[in-house]
């Protein structure tokens, strides 16, 4: 296959690694890079949480600045990893493998965590590589049998009652918010009510400040405190504890993935999303081991049960998480960005589990997706992100 490239559709994960063994390459999952950078990157330690962290130029060699200019990331170059958004990592990473012009470059579902602009970007680069000599294969889902899995009946059922007595229709209520990491400021003025029953699709371009609003409802932005923030009815600052939040919140986004590092089962993953802890730390009930069960069998992962955490592939990983944030049935389900590095089979399987969510009236979704694909018939309302051009690249909300 000399000077050939190629596209491959519909693979298992040990058919993926035995193609690229058999090319001698590496293979380029971004999702699986960054999990991997949490156990063993400085930046990422726990001694040094406080620090600026490693920079993205800090990845990067020379002969870079025509992919960055493309990917509009010459303004992120200063800028810690941690504070960086999954798709601006996905495009420095791309970005640092590109530039070196490999003779082969073995890419795993490039695009997904790419907001649409840079997916246009990328999908006209690689010809222009191809022409440059470099030989690409390119691992994509193929989306042609999702129709033929069977539809769920019904979610496994909560366990007890409400994690919360939740009297109040609005579950959060964002005043005049403004966040600033150094000079940079991310959001501002933003006015946002999350009512009960509403499900809420946010989109944005890569860097807009996606995550970092929804990290303003999850309770994990220490900025709330010197914010007009109020979750479940009462204001951040007056006494509630992280608990207090967590207990009413489910949550998967990448950042929540990297940094679930400990020890444990599939099984005890699961069952963690009842304590809200990454781990557990009390011994589960019969009922806790049996629902968290249900949601493995109904993913189609029973045979994982007993598995490390950490042992698993990227994407069930990913999948497992997603089964933690739902075995609860809480108020309010961030899913941000949920189908990142999922097979077409987990997908179409996670977006009919949100679709059952959305139907019932005990959960309210806060869903974050590029892929226009990801389509969830119960989500309503939609909260779009735009950048404005100014120095400062304040993000604007527009709801829709």
């Amino acid at each position: 296959m000399h000077k050939e490239s190629w596209t491959i559709l519909g693979y298992t994960e040990s058919q993926k690694a035995e193609v690229a063994e058999a090319f001698g390459k590496k293979l380029l999952n971004v999702g699986e890079i960054m999990e991997k950078d949490r156990a063993d990157d400085a930046w990422l330690s726990e001694e040094n949480l406080l620090n600026p962290g490693q920079k993205a130029a800090d990845l990067l060699s020379e002969n870079c600045e025509i992919y960055l200019k493309k990917f509009n990331l010459l303004s992120t170059l200063n800028t810690s990893i941690r504070h960086l958004s999954t798709g601006e990592i996905a495009k420095i990473l791309l970005v640092a493998e590109i530039s070196k012009k490999p003779e082969m470059l073995v890419l795993d579902k490039p695009f997904d965590g790419l907001d649409a602009k840079s997916r246009e970007e990328l999908a006209q680069m690689l010809p222009d590589l191809m022409k440059d000599g470099v030989r690409i294969v390119l691992f994509l889902n193929d989306c042609s049998n999702q129709s033929q899995s069977e539809k769920i009946a019904q979610l496994p059922p909560k366990i007890g009652g409400n994690t919360a007595e939740l009297l109040c229709e609005d579950l959060a209520i964002l005043k005049n918010v403004r966040i600033k990491y150094g000079e940079k400021i991310v959001l501002d003025n933003v006015n946002w009510t999350v009512k009960r029953g509403e499900h809420w699709k946010i989109t944005g371009p890569n860097g807009c400040g996606k995550t970092t609003l929804l990290s303003l409802i999850s309770g994990d932005n220490p900025q709330s405190f010197v914010n007009d923030i109020t979750l479940f009815g009462k204001k951040r600052g007056s006494g509630e504890t992280i608990w207090d939040i967590k207990k009413n919140i489910g949550i998967v986004s990448t950042l929540f993935h990297r940094n679930y590092t400990v020890f444990a089962t599939a099984l005890e993953t699961v069952i963690s999303g009842f304590h809200d802890t990454i781990g557990i730390y009390r011994e589960p009930t019969r009922l806790e081991i049996e629902t968290a069960i249900s949601w493995l069998e109904l993913a189609g992962i029973k045979n994982s049960t007993n598995k490390p955490f950490q042992s698993l592939p990227y994407g069930e990983q990913r999948l497992v998480l997603i089964l933690r944030a739902m075995v609860k049935h809480p108020p309010i389900l961030i899913l941000d960005e949920p189908c990142f590095g999922l097979t077409p089979q987990s997908r179409k399987l996670v977006l009919d589990l949100v679709e059952i969510l959305a139907q019932s009236k005990n959960t309210t979704i806060l869903f974050v997706s590029h892929n226009e694909e990801d389509f969830v018939k119960g989500i309503k309302k939609h909260l779009k992100i735009s950048i404005l051009p100014s120095p400062a690249g304040v993000a604007q909300l527009v709801e829709r």
